[in-house]
């Protein structure tokens, strides 16, 4: 596994470490780690980062918002879609911190599954 550089990716603010409630750990070994990850309506997850490139297979998509470290609103990592229908797999490079928030409103929570690949052998 390659070093971690935890400057640019502190391992207290991992997806696992930092957000547990909304990260769970499916699978991994030396290349691949999968995660499920799922946000409820009206629930905010805590600040985290992915330092590994993905693909991220979204299986519930309400509307959310998506935050940097400095609590500014950026896009949503895959972009807003183009064609909402659902599951659909996006490819997505390291994500720096952030947090989503699912609207208090939406009829169901933001649920996924990432794939992060560990080596570029993956």
């Amino acid at each position: 596994m390659p070093e971690l550089d935890e400057a640019e990716w502190p391992p207290h603010l991992d997806a696992l470490a930092a957000a547990p409630a909304n990260h769970r750990l499916l699978f991994e070994d030396e290349a691949v780690r999968v995660l499920e990850v799922t946000v409820e309506p009206g629930e905010r997850e805590n600040l985290h980062h992915h330092r590994w490139p993905s693909i991220m297979v979204v299986l519930a998509r309400p509307n959310y918002r998506n935050f940097d470290a400095d609590g500014n609103e950026i896009p949503p990592s895959g972009g807003t879609p183009t064609n909402p229908s659902l599951p659909r797999a996006l490819r997505l490079p390291p994500q720096r911190l952030h947090a989503i928030e699912v609207a208090a409103d939406a009829p169901h929570g933001f649920r996924g599954i990432r794939i992060e690949f560990k080596t570029p052998e993956a």
